[in-house]
């Protein structure tokens, strides 16, 4: 029997050449992993929905400008899960956790020294001018 995926998205924001990364609170699966903000699509809600839906109420912000960059299917323990990454280049606001979660603007070099997640690991290289000076 095949399942469908679970449907996540994940916002890449990235400001003056820098991204947010975003720390699971403890009370979380994975906790004290770094992430990139976002979460499951819910029933009837488009990726965009999602994604404004999950920032806002993760951060507080409003997106103003975005783009689907990546998707990634992962395999997890009781399924799969398929991430939408997408690159939040403007944004309103400024990003506040709520939800436990301790957040940091980091470069590519200084994302080394982070634990990530393991999906939001493997596209750290892949991410826009993080391959530059390589």
């Amino acid at each position: 029997m095949t399942h469908d995926p679970v449907l996540v998205v994940a916002g890449v924001i990235v400001r003056d050449g820098r991204f947010l990364a975003a720390r699971r609170s403890e009370t979380m699966a994975w906790a004290g992993f770094w992430e990139f903000p976002g979460g499951k699509v819910e029933a009837g809600e488009t990726l965009e929905e999602a994604l404004k839906r999950e920032l806002h109420e993760e951060l507080s912000i409003a997106i103003d400008a975005f783009s689907l960059w990546k998707v990634k299917d992962k395999k997890v323990t009781g399924g799969a899960i398929r991430l939408f990454f997408h690159l939040v280049t403007e944004f309103s606001g400024t990003p506040t956790p709520r939800e436990g979660q301790e957040l940091a603007w980091i470069t590519c070099d200084e994302a080394k020294d982070y634990s990530f997640l393991p999906a939001d690991a493997e596209v750290l290289s892949e991410l826009p001018g993080c391959l530059q000076g390589r």
